[in-house]
């Protein structure tokens, strides 16, 4: 066969999508693309479409596919081979969303498939596993199956005139909602890379290069069986890529603590090594919600030390997903060895003394490695001099940067063509993303001064200012600026008074204080030093402890 066929467009209801995945017949390609969207991308997709608002076309290629095991979204299915299966080339995040959200459940752990419609501000949002569900937050995964809709009102006998037709309106559009899908047929590239080029697209676009992935690229198995397929699994987490220490070691954990053998001859067969690289696969995909969604580490550049991984994934390889004061006490070892040091004697001799701590009952081997630890971390101070992510205090101070969810101060357009406005969070991916795969994130602000007052966690953009003989920090924090884009990152109105000014010392005396007082809130916030560690005091007599939204003590 050669060319492409004419598109075919169909007009095709949520229902049937969510159908057509069950069914195997939508596959996402084997290439490094992976879901990169945020839960506040997926709020507003759904309130797109309960508004009636366009989304945009998914672009599929027709081809055959063979059995395999498939996850899409927080569904994970072994599907059949089949001859007419839809290959998606534009539509990756809105399709993964949707259907992610659709066929979530309670016990999803993926926050950016738990939606929910809350009646009482008729708005979207979006929970982590962790948090307490309202009453009256509808799950949008009830909300498109009757069945579940009319069970759960029936639970909530207070709901009102008003509530029951919130509700039918959620149900109705996401029972009639249709999306324009475009299925091409044929094997050139030129032609399909056109199509694509002339399609009106929702959302963050495709790379040319990503593009010919799509089409090109064979499918593998349902599971990696060597460390490059392990990297590549892990890069598609859209966490950063693991280093082949990081990678090996946590293979090694999860079979056996001791983690310093010779990593030669360590598998009895093939199957015995296909059978570790999917177990850690699993494992590392635990390891990186835990320490997104729980720890608060956004990307594997700011994860202060390496040996958190390879624990984690022996943790998450025995226990399963860290939950409840298990998770407590694994944040407070991570941010407590981040401060005062986690491998005093070395990463390889660090890694094996924790590992082997991993073991029996998640509780208690959370209990012991917190008793690992050197002690005297509660002395601990930030570091305002640290400035480069070789450093693991340079590490905490971005974290803590982020903690403020600082904003652009200035329109940015990246290396992808994609633009985001001033005002856009920083600290949500893909933008973090970008921004650390480029360098260093700090930008200076003074040309002539050090130290992390005089750095913003930016991108470089816009022109210089005239008073500044170099870097285009300086010209950020002097254009018209709302208060709370400069308050995100730690400038109030006096201290930018005092840099226009040119009162440049005062200036970073006064953002320093402010910087300090910041990080030390957040790494408190997470490290919970001064509160009693141990199992949880209510699990001791078999009762369910209450737990708020905010962290257990």
């Amino acid at each position: 066969m050669s060319g492409v066929t004419k598109p075919t467009v169909n007009r095709v209801d949520l229902p049937r999508l969510v159908e057509m995945a069950r069914e195997g017949r939508i596959r996402i390609p084997e290439f490094q693309r992976s879901y990169r969207w945020e839960y506040s991308d997926a709020v507003r997709l759904f309130d797109s479409i309960l508004r009636g608002f366009p989304i945009g076309n998914l672009l599929m290629w027709r081809k055959a596919a063979p059995a395999a095991e498939i996850g899409l979204g927080a569904l994970q299915l072994t599907v059949p081979q089949r001859a007419d299966a839809l290959w998606v080339v534009d539509g990756q995040q809105r399709l993964t969303t949707l259907i992610g959200a659709l066929t979530a459940t309670e016990e999803t752990g993926d926050r950016r498939f738990r939606i929910y419609f809350d009646l009482k501000d008729a708005a979207f949002v979006s929970a982590t596993p962790a948090r307490r569900i309202p009453d009256n937050w509808l799950p949008v995964w009830v909300a498109g199956d009757n069945r579940k809709l009319l069970a759960w009102q029936r639970e909530r006998l207070w709901l009102t005139e008003s509530d029951f037709d919130l509700c039918d309106a959620l149900a109705t559009a996401l029972r009639t909602y249709e999306i324009p899908v475009y299925e091409i047929e044929g094997d050139d590239e030129h032609v399909l890379t056109e199509i694509f080029d002339r399609m009106n697209t929702f959302g963050r676009s495709l790379k040319r290069s990503e593009i010919f992935r799509a089409l090109h690229s064979a499918p593998t198995g349902p599971d990696p069986s060597d460390p490059d397929a392990l990297r590549a699994r892990v890069v598609g987490l859209g966490f950063g890529e693991f280093s082949d220490q990081m990678l090996m070691q946590s293979v090694l954990a999860i079979r056996d603590g001791k983690v310093d053998r010779d990593f030669r001859g360590e598998f009895k067969s093939d199957e015995d090594r296909h059978q570790a690289f999917a177990r850690a696969e699993q494992a590392l995909r635990l390891v990186v919600e835990f320490l997104r969604e729980q720890a608060g580490i956004p990307h594997v550049r700011l994860l202060p030390y390496a040996l958190f991984v390879p624990v984690l994934a022996r943790f998450c390889a025995l226990f399963g997903r860290p939950e409840g004061r298990s998770a407590e006490l694994l944040r407070r070892w991570i941010w407590r060895g981040s401060l005062g040091g986690a491998a005093p004697q070395g990463n390889t001799v660090a890694v094996r003394r924790n590992a082997g701590a991993v073991e029996l009952e998640p509780v208690a081997s959370a209990g012991r490695l917190l008793a690992l630890l050197p002690p005297g971390g509660e002395m601990w101070e930030p570091d305002l001099t640290q400035t480069g992510l070789n450093r693991a205090q340079a590490k905490v101070n971005v974290l803590g940067l982020l903690s403020a969810k600082p904003r652009l101060l200035a329109d940015l357009e990246d290396s992808d063509g994609n633009g985001y406005g001033r005002g856009t969070r920083i600290d949500q991916t893909p933008l973090l993303t970008s921004l650390l795969d480029v360098g260093s994130p700090l930008l200076p602000v003074l040309p002539e001064a050090t130290g992390l007052a005089n750095r913003l966690l930016h991108p470089e953009a816009g022109p210089p200012h005239p008073k500044s003989s170099e870097g285009t920090g300086y010209a950020l924090l002097l254009g018209p600026q709302d208060v709370g884009n400069l308050e995100s990152h730690a400038v109030d109105m006096e201290a930018l008074k005092l840099l226009h000014d040119g009162e440049y010392a005062a200036f970073l005396l006064r953002r320093s204080s402010a910087l300090q007082a910041m990080i030390k809130n957040h790494a408190q916030s997470m490290a919970l030093w001064g509160f009693a560690d141990g199992p949880d005091l209510g699990d001791l007599f078999d009762e369910p402890a209450f737990r708020g939204d905010d962290h257990a003590a």
